[in-house]
């Protein structure tokens, strides 16, 4: 979800010395240089603010002009993305999932990365290591960096704050102390429960799944084997979703769609929301000031805290000229230098992509200060692996999910099925 935010402010003054370590590139010396932009910011406060920030681009770049090229919704994105390119009329720039963009790749409709950041117009070590590893990370695939870094966002735990003080419970640090909140909340003659969540289905999954892909890390799994092949049906994916069958079998856990843990936080049937940190203003929203809502770090299981990077990246295609190609990767680059990554923070609710944006950020943490936890989890918050079709795999985990609890499937099956599942989706792209 997005941030419904205030309209669009001056930009944030940088730090002594940010600067020069982000230091603005030149504008292309081949004269006046127009790109194209498709994206999805179309709404709430997402528009104003990509507008300003193109605004105050062209302003200190003026011969390169940006073109936005807005969409309603990331499923449109998409197919007006492969529209375009299939036309041989494809946008300079686009908004990218990690497994679109491994799809472009292989097609080789979008261009490596690499000579432009090691180039003359590149990054310095220090701008490297000043973004965060796991978004750095997020940037390759197979070795080869072909995308940049633009709406990131993670996963926190939101609560109840009077009720947990009500009842004497502590903020749960762990998944084990979860359960315990959990248990300790449910009364179904009050129609109380703990946590609420919307796994989607095998078409498309949805923050339930997620969450559990969360679960799976931080019981020290991963979605893939080293071959690239689903690691579905591991020892760490069957912990994990016995984790959330318990709690479901115990009546601490419902299943829901359209957002039900903001629903169910909201209308005080569970003190517990989990989900992406773009969720606050609307769950703030939904409780209309009835309790104070808190902001934690998700719990953390036997092997640590797990967390998900979500949001989009930015790809190049090929049919763009050399000019535009050098126009667009200034144009990407000046996005994540620190003062607009900060910028573009304060005012969507998405996370700054570098490190040193946060110290351009205090006097706005202390009055948002679950931003700042969000920035934090970031070091936690792994991509969903860069494959074409990744995307249609992982709804193999939001059908395992429904199987083994509502279809009272065994954990054992339900992963069997989806690790099946899994590798004929990725097989057949």
């Amino acid at each position: 979800m997005i941030a419904k935010k205030a309209s669009v402010i001056a930009l944030s003054t940088s730090l002594i010395g940010l600067a020069a370590l982000w230091g603005a590139a030149p504008a292309d010396a081949s004269g006046h240089v127009t790109i194209s932009f498709m994206e999805a910011m179309s709404s709430g406060t997402l528009a104003p603010t990509l507008k300003a920030l193109v605004s105050q681009f062209e302003r200190t770049h003026p011969n390169i002009t940006v073109n936005l090229i807005p969409e309603p919704s990331y499923s449109v994105l998409r197919a007006k993305i492969e529209a375009s390119v299939a036309a041989n009329q494809a946008p300079t720039i686009a908004q990218a999932y990690e497994d679109w963009a491994a799809g472009y790749a292989q097609s080789h409709a979008i261009v490596p990365l690499t000579s432009y950041v090691n180039g003359k117009n590149g990054l310095t070590a220090a701008q490297k290591k000043d973004f965060w590893p796991t978004i750095w990370k997020d940037q390759f695939i197979n070795g080869t960096m072909y995308m940049f870094p633009f709406n990131k966002s993670d996963f926190v735990m939101y609560y109840n704050e009077n009720w947990l003080k009500q009842d004497h419970l502590p903020v749960p640090q762990t998944w084990a102390q979860f359960a315990q909140d959990a248990k300790a909340v449910t009364n179904p003659k009050k129609d109380t429960w703990g946590i609420s969540i919307d796994p989607g289905s095998s078409s498309g999954a949805a923050n339930g799944t997620y969450l559990y892909v969360a679960l799976i890390r931080a019981y020290g799994g991963g979605l893939l084997t080293g071959h690239n092949q689903p690691n579905f049906d591991s020892k760490a994916a069957r912990q994990a979703l016995q984790y959330l069958v318990n709690l479901y079998k115990a009546g601490y856990l419902k299943l829901g769609t359209n957002y039900p843990g903001q629903t169910a936080l909201g209308s005080e049937h569970s003190p517990f929301d989990l989900s992406t940190i773009a969720s606050y203003y609307y769950n703030e929203e939904d409780i209309a000031g009835k309790f104070t809502m808190g902001v934690a770090p998700f719990p953390k299981g036997p092997r640590g805290e797990g967390n998900v990077l979500q949001g989009t990246n930015i790809v190049m295609f090929q049919s763009a000229t050399a000019a535009q190609k050098n126009a667009a990767w200034t144009f990407m680059k000046w996005l994540t230098e620190p003062k607009q990554t900060a910028y573009w923070a304060e005012h969507t609710g998405y996370l700054p992509v570098v490190k040193s944006a946060i110290h351009l950020m205090k006097a706005y943490y202390q009055t948002h200060p679950y931003q700042k936890i969000a920035a934090e989890s970031l070091q936690y918050a792994w991509e969903v692996p860069p494959l074409p079709g990744f995307d249609q795999a992982i709804g193999a985990l939001a059908n395992a999910i429904q199987e083994a609890t509502v279809g009272h499937e065994s954990v054992a099956q339900a992963l069997k099925q989806a690790q099946l599942q899994a590798q004929q989706d990725l097989y057949n792209q």
